[in-house]
């Protein structure tokens, strides 16, 4: 996986977007890529998806540190 540098962290440099996504979809999406590998969750307070995308990665075996 390759890394980029931002405001002094080591971040995967793709991400997987979560924009326009909501719901089921949102929830399965984000578990789905992080069974393929992703560990950057592109996400934000605009996308109002908050409760969705906290509940996929709460569900998802993974430490917060990881991703």
């Amino acid at each position: 996986m390759q890394y980029i540098d931002a405001q002094s962290e080591k971040v995967p440099a793709l991400g997987y977007g979560t924009w326009q996504l909501k719901g089921k979809d949102c929830v399965k999406g984000i578990q789905t890529a992080l069974d393929v590998g992703y560990r950057h969750i592109d996400t934000a307070q605009a996308y109002d998806n908050e409760l969705d995308v906290g509940t996929a990665l709460n569900e998802y075996d993974i430490e917060r540190k990881d991703y």
